[in-house]
């Protein structure tokens, strides 16, 4: 074999080895979740991908440490309790409009944004912060978080540990300050 062989195929396993590695870290998530636990997922800050895709077409990783409280509310429109919930979120969001102390993203299954949009006007929904409406067409992130509710909304402090998980509907004027700011004192589930 020719030295410019040689250095053909040696580049062509580097390059191999690059894209393999590049794949891995793509589709990891570490800790990963455990199918056993009935929590979500226990750090955000764990590295990996947790994309969603936002109103203007731009995916939106959700890892890291958020540097405020992050809550994140799954929300399934075939669930009757669905409509709901989010009645009472958009409640919360307008009574609490300006406030830097929390973030809510809504993580809404469903193929596309005109799908979600057909269902809150069907609804008679109105979101008062548009931009927190994310969707996960492929599930692939809901599944990530260890969602496994229709309705559920999981609390991550500033440093993107999760500090309490609402199992099913959440009474957003009654709880949701007192886990926000438990979230914002460090609270932790683990």
């Amino acid at each position: 074999m020719t030295p410019s062989k040689r250095r053909l195929v040696l580049g062509l396993v580097l390059v191999g080895a690059f894209a393999g590695f590049f794949l891995a870290f793509r589709t990891a998530l570490v800790p990963a979740t455990h199918a056993d636990h009935d929590h979500g997922i226990l750090n955000l800050d764990a590295g990996g991908y947790l994309e969603v895709l936002t109103r203007g077409g731009k995916k939106r990783n959700l890892v890291g440490a958020p540097g405020r409280v992050l809550a994140v509310t799954f929300v399934d429109p075939a669930d009757p309790a669905a409509a709901e919930e989010l009645r009472g979120l958009f409640a919360f969001q307008e009574a609490t409009k300006g406030s830097e102390e929390a973030e809510v993203v809504v993580l809404v299954k469903a193929a596309s944004f005109a799908e979600l949009d057909a269902w809150l006007a069907r609804s008679a929904l109105v979101p008062p912060v548009p931009a927190s409406l994310t969707v996960d067409p492929e599930g692939k992130t809901t599944v990530k978080f260890n969602n496994r509710r229709p309705v559920e909304t999981m609390f991550f402090g500033p440093d993107g540990k999760l500090a309490s998980q609402a199992r099913g509907p959440l009474d957003w004027s009654l709880e949701a300050p007192r886990r926000i700011a438990a979230a914002a004192a460090g609270e932790s589930i683990h």
